[in-house]
């Protein structure tokens, strides 16, 4: 009880302090001029906005199915993306705006019989999106960067590729995975440290799967390109002039600064990455925050479906379906 208490207490003071963070955002924006944006959004466009959204969950999915495939797991791209939905839900209460892929794994890993896998598997596909976000921001750099270097943005974009490249190599270090399993010593770490060992073999794996991951790496492109899409059609329903390069360059940092585990589904700290990234570019304080509000609406309208998906599922996430080793 006492554990669960603290537990509570902690996620109550992070929901706090996402709760400041955003209403000290819409303060400094001006809240007349945020809420005279939203006041001027286009209802026409708010389902192509949904749809996009949709779309874009599809393409994750299947660069998931590609991944399962090559650890001999077959699962429809309709039934990935119910779990999928459900990690929206789930990240709505939990640390980053990739909190959910924990719940998704765990929930998806009791249906396969293999945590494992599962785990593997929603950690690849995160991987390879994380790389596509890297490459896209990387082209968008190249085509944009008299601008980038205006606003100031090019130490940041350097130092996300390089801490990018270094995450890379430390995680399929075996050396590095041996060395973090024999901190496990202790007698009761021991089932965690077969896990974790078993883990990483199954992720080093895929190594050998270029074809996969070479695939995965596509699907991801394309996700990251409907994701400055979805941005795009969100300022055009709210009347805003932004160029789509513009967009290609700062979404992906802001992707990747929310992927910091502060506050519930980043609460917060996603609208003020909206407002500083784009008042560099020279947009409006106001702006760049109606963006952030509108976009999170529409991740709160998909949690919710995940939530009833979740819900009225049998046993709390679905049928079983497929297999693992």
């Amino acid at each position: 009880m006492t554990q669960r208490f603290r537990g509570g207490a902690k996620w109550a003071a992070r929901a706090a302090v996402g709760a400041a963070l955003m209403a000290g955002v819409i303060w400094w924006a001006d809240p007349g001029k945020v809420l005279g944006g939203l006041a001027r959004i286009q209802p026409a466009w708010i389902l192509p906005i949904l749809l996009t959204a949709y779309l874009g969950m599809v393409i994750s999915c299947m660069r998931w199915q590609v991944l399962l495939r090559a650890r001999g797991i077959g699962v429809s791209v309709n039934r990935l993306v119910f779990y999928y939905t459900i990690g929206y839900f789930f990240s709505a209460f939990l640390p980053s705006m990739f909190g959910g892929d924990i719940a998704r794994s765990y929930i998806f890993g009791r249906r396969i019989r293999s945590q494992v896998e599962s785990f593997a598997s929603v950690f690849m596909e995160r991987l390879t999106g994380l790389t596509g976000l890297v490459l896209v921001a990387a082209a968008a750099t190249a085509l944009n960067h008299r601008t980038i270097r205006a606003a100031g943005l090019l130490p940041w974009m350097l130092a996300i590729f390089a801490g990018f490249t270094a995450f890379l190599l430390l995680v399929f270090s075996r050396a590095l995975a041996a060395r973090a399993g024999a901190l496990l010593r202790w007698g009761g770490a021991a089932p965690w440290r077969d896990k974790f060992i078993a883990f990483h073999d199954a992720l080093l794996s895929f190594r050998g799967e270029g074809g996969a991951v070479a695939a995965a790496l596509l699907h991801s492109v394309l996700f990251q390109l409907l994701t400055s899409v979805n941005t795009w059609i969100v300022c055009r329903a709210l009347c805003l002039d932004i160029r789509f390069l513009d967009i290609m360059v700062v979404v992906p940092v802001i992707l990747l600064v929310c992927a910091i585990p502060v506050t519930p589904n980043a609460a917060g700290i996603w609208e003020w990455a909206f407002m500083v990234f784009f008042s560099q570019l020279g947009y409006g304080a106001a702006d760049g925050t109606n963006i952030a509000l509108v976009l999170r609406a529409k991740n709160v309208v998909v949690a919710l479906v995940g939530g009833v998906f979740y819900a009225f599922s049998p046993g709390g996430a679905g049928a079983a379906e497929g297999g693992g080793r």
